[in-house]
């Protein structure tokens, strides 16, 4: 990697916390987001199918959220969890640095 360049900081773990979840039907900028996070891993997840980062936790959404927890050995909620959402940015960060 070139000196000059500036590095990305990545997506942060959220703090811990039982209640957070971002479920189906939600309509805020984390699930925008997670839809980003999930479209650039996409690559790696063939069964996401289509994400866009609309904004609103669709069935495309839920169902790539679903993959992803099967293939990351995590309870298949469908929901983003605190846990979900760390693996997720943990993933996320990996790719970012790796296509550098």
């Amino acid at each position: 990697m070139r000196e000059d360049r500036i590095r990305p900081s990545g997506i942060k773990p959220f703090p811990d916390s039982e209640d957070f979840a971002v479920a189906p039907r939600d309509q805020r900028d984390l699930v925008t987001i997670i839809q980003i996070m999930l479209c650039s891993l996409k690559i790696y997840y063939d069964e996401f199918g289509e994400v866009s980062p609309v904004g609103t936790y669709d069935g495309d959404t839920e169902n790539a959220v679903r993959c992803f927890q099967r293939a990351a050995g995590l309870p298949e909620t469908g929901c983003v969890d605190v846990v979900t959402w760390n693996r997720l940015a943990e993933e996320f960060n990996a790719s970012i640095y790796e296509n550098l």
